[in-house]
This record gives structure tokens, C-alpha cells and sequence, in this order.
């Protein structure tokens, strides 16, 4: 594959004003050169590296569509290799028809996440900077693009670099644990965030029928996307949509009204309903504020509240819960001090009919997030689960070190320890482990 000459769409088809492509190998100029008509150069195998040419792309003697070609050699190119970047019009026709253009002259249509392999396996990036370049066109923030663009160009890699020759060139090993330590918990702190840049959590707004969530959900995304009716059940199956608080991407989930019903299509709404909620990441649990807790507002609490009983016992993640009262511009009728849930708390009290309290409710589901929402250059970022199970073999062995330092004990497996650390740090710039020659 690695002598074969490639091509990909590398930006999202129909999104946006440019589309690009990129034809990567060792005859990528002489087969754009087939197809593209330069206004003023005439053979593009004679183009200077790093400029940019303007002309037609053709077929068969018909132009397709006007381009910019960027002409980058293999000592220039995050590839290794000789490569074309062809800017044509973003429009879904007009890339694929080039595409197609450039294919036909004899390169061979990939995903673009061989364009990525191509950079790791030519010694242009590390495994995270190959992570980064995937992760940054599907990023769903600006935030995104700007951190992950910081770990492409080697904030993480750089990081894990200089702790690594920490530990190599440490002239005293036991006055170096706490410093490892320290740094290790401090990039480990930074996964929460970059994770949910990523993946974005799922974001579940439950509670009886009626009760509003269609409404937050319209109030949230800042437009009618959940049709609200005052007729209870009107949502049969859960709706999701993408919000963006502060950068942070949000998949929020709009559920079904949970309830017992003979209805048998709202049946199968209650019973997805259900479903998201033992796959969400944060919960809403919304409450009627001109109504009087009723049975059905008890037994959805009851069931969350044991769902995530049971996530603590298994140790998995434990899931926020955020107990809101809505319709705080009606008469008061609520007291849920009935329910007996202390966990429920703090509550938020929102009309989301008319935007009182969002701002609050909106804060509240970022909060954890809040030391990174704001941009720092440069910050590295623990962004990947694969990353994060490594950083975290290499924090937790860390640990270990420090408890013998203190305990004064036999210092022999002193240098074993530091070199696990070690290892798992390289893993994570790596694909496999290195050889014993290498370490």
C-alpha cells in the first residue's frame, strides 16, 4: 500500500465553500498533472514545493471544476511523500467529480485515515499526533479543533517526551518519584475533558409526560427540533440532537414521558426510554412545578437512583444526576421533600417555556469542565480512552514508587518500577512496546 499513490477527501462533503483533496505517493504529481490544466504552469512534475497553482481539473478534454492545487514535496509533506492538495468547490458534486477525475488517472481511493498511517509509518508523527489528525475533522467544537490541533502539532507527545528523559537521565531515582507522580496526576486530570471532546457524553432529559422536556430541548438548542403538544405522550421515541455549552459537546437525548400506559406504541417509547437511560453519561430528571408530586414522578426517580446503585457497586462510571424543576412561571403546587432522595440535590429551578434559569442549569453541566473551557495554547491533553489507560498503568505504578519512598523500603525495585512507568508512557507514543535494545 506504502507504494501505491493515494487520494481522499480530506473535509466534510457538502459542509463547507472548499472541498479537499489530497493525493499522496510516489506519483501523485504526475497523476494530478493528467487531469489539471494550470493556467500558467504547464507541467505540474516541474512545481515548486509549497506553492500554490490555480487551473482546471479535466476529463476527457471537459473541465469539471476550477482548483487551487498545493504542491508539497515529501521533505515538506506530513506524509513523507510527494503530495497534491486539490481545493475545488465544496459542493458533493463537484468533489467527487474530481475525485473521480484523479482516481481515473490511476490513484487509488482510500479512507483519509490512511493518509494518517502513511505519516506514522513514515516517521512524521507519533501514534497521538496520528490520533489528533483523525480526531480534528469530526471534532464538533471550535474548542475541539483548537485542542486537538495542539496535540497533532505535539503538545501531548511533547509532554510524555520530556518525562520520559526525566526518568532516563535522573541522577537520583528516589528524589524523582514525587516529581513523575505529580506530573502523571497532572495530565491524567485532563481526560475527563478531552474524552468529551471526542466522544461526547450523552446527555438524557427524563421525566413524567408532559412535563416539559421537549420544551428544554427546543430551549437548549436554541430552535424547535422536539415537537411540543400539550397532550401527555406525544414523544413516542427518543430524539437526539448536538449542543455545545462552553465548547463542550453534548449528544442530547429527548425520552419518551416514562408511565405505565396500554398504549402500545407509547409502550415502546417508555421501554427506550429506559434503555437510553442506562446508557447516558448525565441525567436530567425533570418535575412539574404546578403539579403535586405524583406516583409515576416517584417511581422514575426510584428507578435512577437504583441504576446508579447498581453502577457503584460494579465500580463503573457514576452518573451526575440534575434534578430540575420546571414551569417555575406557574403557581407553586410541588414539594419534593416527599421523595426522601437526598442525592437529589442541588435542584434548578428553569422555565424552560420562557428561559428563567438556563444560564444555571447550563453551567451546572459543565462545571466539571470548567477548568479547561477556556482556551490555553498549547495545554496538553489526554484526549483518546487508549491514552488514558496507559497515563493511568503509568499514575497508578507511580503511586507504588512513592509509598516505598516513604515507607523506607528495599530500594531494588526502584529502577523495575520506573521502568513500567516508562514503558506505559511510550505506549502511548506507539503502537507496541519496544524492544529491551531500545529501552
Amino acid at each position: 500500500m506504502n507504494k501505491k499513490t493515494i487520494a481522499s477527501i480530506t473535509t466534510p462533503i457538502g459542509e463547507g465553500g472548499i472541498g479537499v483533496i489530497q493525493v499522496s505517493g510516489p506519483n501523485s504529481l504526475k497523476i494530478v498533472n493528467a487531469v489539471f490544466k494550470g493556467k500558467k504552469l504547464k507541467d505540474l512534475r516541474n512545481a515548486e514545493s509549497k506553492r500554490l497553482y490555480y487551473g482546471e481539473i479535466h476529463l476527457n478534454g471537459s473541465p469539471v471544476d476550477e482548483v487551487i492545487v498545493n504542491v508539497l514535496r515529501k521533505e515538506n509533506s506530513f506524509t513523507g511523500e510527494d503530495l497534491v492538495e486539490v481545493n475545488c468547490h465544496g459542493g458533493i458534486q463537484a468533489v467527487k467529480k474530481t475525485l473521480e477525475c484523479i482516481v481515473h488517472a490511476g490513484a487509488k481511493e482510500v479512507h483519509w485515515e490512511e493518509l494518517a498511517r502513511r505519516s506514522l509509518v513514515n516517521n512524521k508523527i507519533d501514534l497521538i499526533q496520528k490520533e489528533a489528525l483523525i480526531e480534528i475533522p469530526e471534532a464538533k467544537t471550535k474548542l475541539g479543533v483548537k485542542v486537538l490541533l495542539d496535540q497533532y502539532n505535539g503538545a501531548l507527545s511533547s509532554f510524555i517526551n520530556k518525562l520520559i528523559k526525566k526518568i532516563e537521565n535522573s541522577d537520583n531515582i528516589k528524589n524523582q518519584f514525587n516529581y513523575i507522580h505529580d506530573k502523571l496526576r497532572e495530565i491524567s486530570e485532563t481526560a475527563v475533558f478531552g474524552c468529551a471532546i471526542t466522544l461526547p457524553q450523552r446527555l438524557i432529559i427524563t421525566g413524567k409526560p408532559n412535563v416539559g422536556k421537549s420544551t428544554l430541548i427546543n430551549a437548549l438548542l436554541r430552535e424547535d427540533r422536539s415537537i411540543v403538544h400539550i397532550e401527555p405522550g406525544t414523544t413516542r421515541d427518543a430524539i437526539d440532537d448536538m449542543i455545545s455549552i462552553d465548547g463542550i459537546p453534548l449528544v442530547i437525548v429527548d425520552t419518551a414521558g416514562i408511565r405505565k400506559t396500554n398504549h402500545k406504541v407509547e409502550k415502546l417509547g417508555v421501554s427506550e426510554s429506559k434503555r437510553q437511560l442506562k446508557q447516558a453519561d448525565k441525567i436530567i430528571i425533570m418535575f412539574d412545578n404546578s403539579k403535586p408530586l405524583e406516583k409515576e414522578d416517584k417511581e422514575l426517580t426510584k428507578f435512577i437512583m437504583h441504576k446508579l446503585e447498581l453502577r457503584k457497586r460494579d465500580n463503573s462510571h457514576k452518573i451526575p444526576v440534575f434534578p430540575v424543576i420546571n414551569k417555575t412561571d406557574l403557581p407553586s403546587k410541588l414539594n419534593l421533600s416527599t421523595l426522601g432522595e437526598k442525592q437529589l440535590e442541588p435542584i434548578c429551578k428553569i422555565s424552560a417555556l420562557k428561559g428563567d434559569g438556563l444560564s444555571i442549569l447550563e453551567e451546572s453541566l459543565v462545571s466539571e469542565f470548567k477548568k479547561y473551557t477556556k482556551y490555553v495554547p498549547k495545554r496538553p491533553t489526554i484526549f483518546t480512552k487508549r491514552q488514558q489507560e496507559h497515563i493511568s498503568k503509568a499514575l497508578y505504578i507511580s503511586k507504588q514508587c512513592v509509598r516505598l519512598v516513604r515507607e523506607i523500603k528495599d530500594t531494588k525495585n526502584y529502577s523495575n518500577l520506573l521502568n513500567d512507568i516508562k514503558q506505559n508512557l511510550l505506549n502511548c507514543l506507539v503502537f507496541s512496546w519496544p524492544s529491551p535494545k531500545s529501552l
